[in-house]
């Protein structure tokens, strides 16, 4: 038997909406992934548990959409979106721990992203 864990396509700005209310129903935040669909297109889907029941929220933005974080519902998210942020260089806004692009050490902005993956002065290695 398979189970099923539905997917709601839903808009960026009723993300942390949306979110609020699977807390409220008793959720637990489970993982956010990102997925580059085409040339500046990405899916970025959260994932949500209780009762060992899936359930999805996915947006599917561009690099410059303005993404509300929701790691003002679930603190938890913060590491997730610093890295969406920092490996596809999409635009996530609000997060409550924000490493403003140091989270991992690399040798260039957005390595996911090849659209944009030029070397960056400040994350190469000093010779």
């Amino acid at each position: 038997m398979k189970e099923e864990q539905p997917v709601r396509n839903i808009e960026p700005n009723d993300l942390p909406g949306n979110a609020e209310e699977y807390r409220k129903n008793g959720f637990r935040f489970v993982q956010a992934c990102c997925t580059k669909l085409a040339e500046n297109i990405f899916e970025i889907t959260y994932s949500f548990d209780k009762d060992y029941k899936f359930e999805n929220l996915r947006i599917t933005v561009t690099q410059e959409t303005e993404i509300p974080s929701v790691s003002g519902v679930y603190k938890g998210t913060f590491l997730y979106e610093n890295e969406i942020r920092e490996l596809f260089g999409v635009n996530i806004k609000g997060i409550n721990v924000d490493y403003n692009g140091h989270l991992y050490k690399k040798k260039m902005n957005h390595p996911f992203n090849t659209d944009t993956n030029k070397a960056d002065e400040t994350c190469q290695r000093k010779q």
